[in-house]
């Protein structure tokens, strides 16, 4: 019997993945942590962050003093126990972005960083983000959309990742659909450029 092979992110052990050349000290953590910071002031905010890796975002925002209850999600069983172990104050479930089991309108913020270059394609999990928020989205892409559009698959021996680059049109299309408005920012660190959409979801 041929086994069908997995994501190497669903079985990846590498939790410490984000701290190398300096992905953690990214400034786009910042930018999305100021701007929460500036809408919520001293409000207390629920946010979902859906690819969670080592927890760096859940650190960061803690360590901006945001007031937050926080809830993280992965494929990975073995990120998800790191961060259940290094991070016990906060929630942490074994999830796929693709298949949400929360209710709609369960959270105020669902924060997703470089995690849909990953996936085969974006819409089912830009759709399942938007049904769990109540008000905001954002979208990190360590692969800013640009023409043309490449969707590559790279099979390994221990299963496969799609690393993918997406067109604009096509994608700020569904967020249009999906957003009231949204905001578009570029942010760099030496050669690697983050993509930032700050979404406002729509009543």
């Amino acid at each position: 019997m041929v086994q069908e092979p997995v994501s190497l992110w669903a079985q990846t052990t590498d939790v410490d993945y984000m701290r190398m050349e300096g992905r953690d000290a990214h400034p786009s953590y910042c930018w999305v942590t100021r701007k929460l910071m500036e809408i919520y002031g001293e409000k207390r905010v629920e946010i979902l962050d859906c690819g969670v890796m080592s927890g760096t975002t859940f650190a960061k925002l803690k360590e901006a003093g945001l007031d937050f209850d926080y809830t993280g999600i992965d494929v990975g069983e073995p990120l998800v126990k790191s961060c259940r172990e290094r991070f016990p104050e906060a929630r942490w479930e074994q999830m796929n972005v693709l298949d949400l089991s929360f209710s709609g309108d369960s959270f105020d913020v669902v924060n997703c960083r470089h995690l849909l270059e990953h996936l085969p394609y974006y819409e089912t999990a830009v759709r399942e983000m938007f049904r769990v928020a109540r008000r905001y989205v954002v979208v990190c892409f360590f692969q800013a959309p640009r023409d043309p559009e490449v969707l590559l698959r790279r099979d390994t021996a221990g299963g496969y990742i799609w690393l993918n680059r997406y067109s604009p049109g096509p994608f700020e299309h569904l967020l249009g659909e999906l957003s009231s408005a949204f905001e578009c920012v570029d942010i760099a660190h030496g050669r690697r450029v983050d993509r930032i959409y700050f979404c406002t979801k729509k009543p």
